[in-house]
């Protein structure tokens, strides 16, 4: 599809999933779009449980040997697939299209910021009862296009998961909602290295 045809998709309510690496992703993707880092072993698992049913797609996958196998196991997963971007982001910025940045801060600064945020965990009930942040809250990724946007006040969420993948998704998923979110980088995993704290138990 042509960045024109790209544009007039989404204008008709598809989606763009971009399957390049997470790095690539939060440096600049199309606005609106959703990450789903290729995989070939997974990626059918992950947008059966991150992806509306019903919902019409069109693929940003990069590099080009990625495409057809992006394609077909989002079809696999039950998506309608128009086709995707052809060109890339390349293409799509030389025809005047915006990007924007997924906005990522550390773990080491979201310590010493915590009172800035609000965190936002969005792993699985057991791996949330097992250790979080203080004062988290949870909202498994597989819920995070069907359940209302967390309320917030002024204060940006900032996003968390085990590492990045999950965590990536829902701050999309919020951008797309206009709600100011950041990705915390590595996540639990990170956050524990680095010897922060946490609280066991239900939310």
């Amino acid at each position: 599809m042509t960045p024109a045809e790209v544009r007039l998709a989404i204008a008709d309510g598809a989606a763009v999933v971009d399957t390049r690496p997470l790095s690539a992703f939060t440096a600049a993707h199309l606005p609106g779009a959703l990450p789903l880092e290729f995989n070939l072993a997974d990626l059918t698992e992950r947008a059966e449980l991150l992806l509306p049913k019903g919902l019409t797609l069109v693929v940003h996958a990069e590099p080009e040997r990625t495409v057809a196998a992006s394609v077909g196991l989002l079809e696999d997963a039950g998506c309608t697939v128009l086709g995707h971007l052809d060109g890339g982001l390349q293409a799509w910025q030389t025809a005047g299209g915006a990007t924007a940045p997924l906005p990522m801060v550390d773990v080491d600064h979201l310590h010493t910021e915590l009172a800035r945020y609000r965190v936002l965990d969005v792993r699985e009930p057991y791996e949330f009862r097992h250790g979080h942040i203080v004062g988290a809250q949870l909202l498994p990724s597989g819920e995070a296009w069907v359940r209302p946007t967390p309320q917030n006040g002024t204060l940006p969420i900032a996003v968390f998961c085990s590492g990045y993948g999950r965590a990536a998704f829902v701050a999309a998923v919020l951008a797309r909602r206009g709600v100011p979110a950041v990705l915390v980088a590595g996540g639990m995993y990170e956050w524990t290295q680095h010897g922060h704290p946490v609280v066991s138990g239900a939310e």
